[in-house]
């Protein structure tokens, strides 16, 4: 097996670990419903040579009514050589075992291969009876035993998968920010959620194949003790069909990992055009997106239906290879029956047995198949673990007053080409720090270093002169508040997603936090307030509503140092006047930096920072900068020509 597929079982099993002894008492109980399915055959086969016995019996008596017999020993001998036995079996079993029918009834001979002994019409009645019971009684405990089974073996389907789903989830939660730059979130998702492949696993291992494999070996070594002929027959098949198994297996493991593929791309197409089915409308590229969809249905339909086809003919040449066989098993066991060396009994007893030792070939093979299928699926999700998460080790951020300073810091998101190159700036508490550029300047990637979503490649990072590199990546950002031009809007109510920070603020914080983000009018329209439903990114609200929704989600959170990534981009004049007052109101006891194309926004800031080119071209207070007249100055001037 290859080191890849082990090292996938290897996960496999480790997901069992903490249930092994739940696992193990399901298939203790399962080997116990195999073990009572096992015994039907063989009371078939009695029920039915004592019913057989009944015909002997009458058959004897009429032949002696015919014969006008008195002595019984003559009669019973004639009768035996004519029905189900032969010359050297009727020797050895009428000279001197049966003497009379009297004899018969008060010992009741057994039958054997070849011979079925006289019954009467109470005793054939009380064997079927007995055997109604016992196939009763059988089949009831294997019914319960199976009802127990299954009903422990959904619980621990569901506790390994709902573990599995949440570790692997965790797991994604911790991976840095660049991890998900090149990747569909549907396609996250789908990895992600691996509910049917986990239970088809769990349930294939605890009850199927060893209660399969034990139900084969016990079918072979019942078949081989009742007649070795019979039982050749029976598996002169098997190598044909385990070949057909291998290469059927083999054959549909081809292309699994590019059929998952896929389907992930898929989610991704459907999961894209709805998150976007504004723009979509807009460009009125509706039928664009369904046209898309449908090329990539075709494809992936396409491989199912050509795996499905190909399924479906090793699973008719398997079920051709077992009707021979069972034909044969048929042909020959009817021919030792007329040949007197099998009773009726031990042929319907191999019919039932054939067709039970076909059914565990055909699960095992067809299992082997679903596990392949299984195992390719969940090593796309173990694959999400071999990521590397987010280093979580590290010294609580202590926060006293909330200085930031950047040390000569240089990044780039690709070798070769610098984002940003020696960047050094200090944002004091109490003041507001605005950082200003072109497109494509750094701005933004300045700021998520000082979140930790990115690290330097050199230089140096400080809050309160302590390194953030050697800080708890959660413990600074519990601390810093962001509102980015991104950021996202979650479905449920403007409630929830104010306080989405901050879990445990109360309605009346939610509430004065909304009105300081300028949400007064957008409460006032919505029917049922903060308690008003949200759509999915915010559908259903206006651009500037969504971002003051995320602007009162950090003020509700109190930050002690607080980024505006153009956070109000997108807020009318008034708007932004409200929220420049409370940001106004917050410096007095925080940190404040603000990144923005409007000069409205920064003209009151305390200090400046222009950067170009992953460059500081210059910073200082504003009035300063306007008097060196340079991009600063430039940037001002034209922005206050066009009013």
């Amino acid at each position: 097996m290859p080191q890849k597929k082990e090292k996938v079982w290897r996960e496999i099993f480790k997901l069992f670990l903490p249930a092994k002894g739940s696992f193990a008492l399901i298939i203790v109980i399962s080997l116990l419903h195999t073990g009572a399915s096992l015994i039907e055959p063989l009371i078939y086969r009695e029920a039915i040579n004592d019913i057989a016995g009944l015909f002997v019996q009458q058959a004897k008596d009429k032949t002696r009514e015919e014969l006008g017999a008195t002595d019984p020993e003559p009669i019973t001998s004639f009768v035996q050589k004519r029905l189900f036995s032969d010359s050297d079996s009727v020797d050895s079993k009428t000279d001197g075992d049966i003497d009379s029918d009297q004899e018969l009834a008060a010992e009741k001979i057994p039958h054997s291969s070849g011979y079925v002994a006289g019954r009467t019409s109470e005793e054939a009645l009380d064997t079927l009876l007995w055997a109604v019971a016992i196939l009763f009684a059988t089949g009831s405990v294997g019914f319960v035993l199976r009802w127990i089974g299954d009903n422990m073996n959904v619980r621990l389907s569901c506790g390994v998968e709902q573990k599995f789903i949440q570790k692997t989830f965790a797991h994604v939660m911790g991976m840095p920010l660049q991890f998900f730059a090149k990747r569909s979130s549907a396609g996250l998702s789908k990895q992600i959620n691996q509910q049917d492949q986990v239970f088809g696993i769990v349930n294939g291992l605890s009850q199927q194949i060893l209660p399969e494999v034990i139900s084969l070996v016990g079918i072979i070594a019942i078949m081989f003790t009742q007649n070795v002929i019979l039982t050749a027959i029976a598996f002169s098949i098997i190598p044909f069909y385990l070949m057909l198994a291998v290469r059927s297996a083999n054959k549909l493991e081809i292309g699994l990992a590019r059929y998952y593929e896929e389907w992930e791309n898929i989610s991704a197409r459907i999961q894209d055009a709805l998150a976007g089915i504004k723009t979509v409308k807009l460009a009125g590229a509706e039928e664009r997106e369904v046209e898309k969809l449908r090329q990539q249905t075709v494809e992936a339909y396409g491989n199912y239906v050509n795996r499905t086809v190909l399924a479906d003919k090793y699973i008719f040449l398997q079920s051709l290879l077992t009707r021979i066989s069972t034909a044969a098993v048929l042909a020959y066991g009817g021919y030792l029956a007329l040949q007197r060396q099998l009773t009726p009994g031990d042929v319907v007893m191999f019919v039932a047995y054939l067709d039970r030792l076909y059914t565990p070939i055909d699960s095992l093979s067809s299992l082997w198949v679903q596990l392949q299928q299984h195992t390719v699926s969940l090593s796309r999700a173990f694959k999400l673990s071999d990521e590397k998460i987010e280093p979580k080790k590290g010294e609580p951020l202590q926060v006293v007053s909330g200085k930031v300073e950047f040390r000569d810091v240089h990044f780039s998101y690709t070798s070769g080409h610098k984002t940003l190159s020696g960047i050094s700036f200090k944002a004091q508490p109490g003041e507001v720090t605005a950082i200003v550029g072109p497109s494509g300047a750094g701005k933004t990637t300045t700021v998520d270093l000082l979140m930790k979503l990115y690290t330097p490649e050199a230089g140096q990072i400080f809050i309160d002169d302590q390194d953030i590199g050697l800080v708890q990546a959660s413990s600074l950002r519990s601390q810093i508040g962001m509102v980015a031009a991104d950021g996202a809007i979650f479905r449920g109510t403007l409630m929830d997603n104010i306080r989405y920070k901050r879990p445990q603020a109360s309605e009346d914080e939610v509430k004065v936090a909304a009105i300081s983000a300028g949400m007064t009018n957008t409460l006032e329209r919505l029917p049922d307030g903060l308690n008003s439903m949200v759509g999915e990114g915010g559908l259903g609200l206006s651009v500037g509503e969504r971002q003051r929704i995320q602007i009162a989600r950090i003020l509700v959170s109190r930050p002690r140092i607080l980024i505006l990534d153009e956070a109000t981009a997108n807020l009318d004049y008034a708007t932004e006047a409200e929220v420049k007052n409370t940001i106004l109101e917050i410096r007095k006891e925080h940190t404040v930096i603000v990144i923005a194309h409007r000069y409205s926004m920064v003209k009151e800031a305390d200090h400046v920072v222009v950067l170009s080119g992953g460059h500081i071209i210059e910073q200082g207070k504003p009035d300063e900068l306007i008097a060196a007249n340079g991009w600063f100055a430039n940037f001002v001037h034209h922005q206050l020509d066009e009013k």
